[in-house]
């Protein structure tokens, strides 16, 4: 997807069209991160991961906005619908890009051509948003192609032409490999060892890795960087906690359980520490996670100093079986069996419809 959170944003309020629009924070907020810039905005140099103050500095008639995570995660799975009616290998890679094996589908839809355009036009019918598409013989050349292509393109590279299409290609366009396909491979072995030859086949477009359907992701987190640095634990504590909901409701969404609870702390110097507990059943349960955290946080408090930004962290994922713990089956079945109807409301009404009653004064 092109831009996707500035694409959407778009098509929510399509007086944004055409203008320079940065997702990520607000008019004031010159803390955190850029999430996406439109292709206006980047003509200024503004690019994702970029510091805020950054961005304002190279744009600063610039739209801000924090932007609506919700209508993305809608938008992105109406596209994994279209994917799958191509074919049913599909990996999703991020919340804005994929990966789809069409060896199977090539006569059914009457060839290469016609899937990609194919997809760019119903993608367009169903959500507005323009799209682009590369085809190549591996995940890793169809990357790259994708990327030239941008924005709202079509990339087709031929089965053995590779190597030619990779081979003019500025470095960076091939993270870690770029123009190496060309160098003798024993220069390559004294400068990267046995790394050199994965680099060399990668910079020539050769990759075996196939198209994982069932790629299980491994973290679900939720962070937040404050508008100025804060000595306030309770209400640091406050954001922690409604930032466990965020993560816990996605963590439900995708039918999974987490094992191991981080809390991530960076403090004013930008020195980040992280504190980690390993929990004795796999869950997806707020008390549980706001539980674990909160055995962390005295460790997080020895340092006395501001609080720049915030986050937790799920990992040690795998699937819900729905197995109950040993002990305390009844108070675990019950918290989950309220969970299930706030995600339902949520799903409805917004996830701001109901929260936890701590989180309810997070803002000062």
């Amino acid at each position: 997807m092109d831009a996707f959170f500035a694409s959407v944003e778009q098509v929510l309020d399509p007086a944004l069209k055409g203008k320079p629009l940065i997702i990520g924070g607000g008019p004031g907020d010159a803390r955190g991160v850029v999430s996406t810039a439109s292709y206006e905005a980047r003509k200024f140099g503004v690019h994702s991961a970029m510091p805020l103050s950054q961005a304002h500095r190279l744009c600063p008639h610039g739209i801000y906005m924090r932007g609506h995570y919700e209508a993305y995660e809608v938008a992105s799975d109406k596209v994994m619908e279209i994917l799958l009616e191509v074919s049913p290998l599909v990996e999703c890679v991020s919340i804005d890009e994929a990966y789809v094996d069409i060896t199977g589908s090539i006569k059914l839809f009457g060839g290469e051509d016609a899937i990609a355009h194919l997809i760019k036009r119903r993608i367009r019918e169903e959500t507005q948003l323009p799209c682009t598409v590369a085809i190549g013989s591996n995940r890793l050349v169809a990357k790259v192609g994708s990327d030239a292509a941008k924005p709202d393109g079509y990339l087709n590279i031929p089965a053995g032409g590779e190597r030619e299409f990779l081979r003019p290609l500025e470095v960076r366009r091939l993270p870690g490999v770029g123009a190496l396909g060309d160098i003798d491979l024993p220069i390559l072995l004294n400068v990267f060892g046995q790394a050199a030859y994965s680099l060399q086949r990668a910079a020539q477009g050769i990759a075996t890795s196939e198209v994982e359907t069932e790629s299980i992701p491994k973290s679900v987190g939720r962070e937040t960087t404050f508008d100025h640095d804060l000595l306030d634990w309770d209400y640091v504590e406050r954001v922690l906690i409604h930032l466990v909901e965020r993560a816990s409701y996605a963590l439900r969404e995708k039918q999974m359980e987490a094992r191991c609870v981080t809390l991530k702390v960076r403090y004013a110097d930008f020195k980040t520490h992280t504190f980690s507990k390993t929990l004795p059943e796999p869950t997806c349960v707020d008390s549980d996670i706001i539980e674990a955290l909160q055995a962390l946080l005295p460790k997080a408090k020895e340092r006395r100093a501001r609080i720049r930004l915030i986050g937790v962290s799920l990992s040690s994922l795998i699937y819900n079986q729905h197995q109950m713990h040993l002990f305390d089956r009844k108070e675990y079945e019950r918290w989950q069996k309220v969970f299930e109807s706030v995600d339902q409301i949520r799903d409805k009404q917004g996830f701001e419809s109901l929260g936890l009653a701590r989180t309810m004064k997070k803002k000062e």
